[in-house]
């Protein structure tokens, strides 16, 4: 389990009892991350990336999208059990594997 800052909104959420930036469970958003972006947007990691935006809507892209997803989720370090996709939205079940 990975703990980073929390995003809502596209932005840094700021804990209003607080008033500071809460920390929380982060492997959501590093799937998330991984999902949407692109090769090349990783300075570290620069093959990794799916850019979900160009599979979406292409005849025969909902298999050619799950392969991208299981390659660079594994390659991060997650095994991925199951990936739906309905529509534009895509739901995936999985863990992070301990390293």
């Amino acid at each position: 389990m990975s703990k980073d800052f929390v995003i809502k909104n596209d932005d840094l959420f700021i804990d209003p009892a607080t008033g500071d930036f809460l920390i929380g469970e982060s492997d959501p958003q590093h799937v998330q991350d991984i999902i949407n972006s692109w090769a090349g947007w990783w300075k570290e990691f620069p093959t990794l990336g799916v850019g979900i935006k160009r599979y979406l809507g292409k005849p025969g892209g909902v298999q050619v999208v799950k392969r991208a997803i299981k390659i660079h989720l594994k390659s991060d370090g997650y095994r991925v059990d199951n990936i739906v996709v309905q529509g534009k939205e895509v739901f995936i079940t999985g863990e992070r594997i301990k390293k």
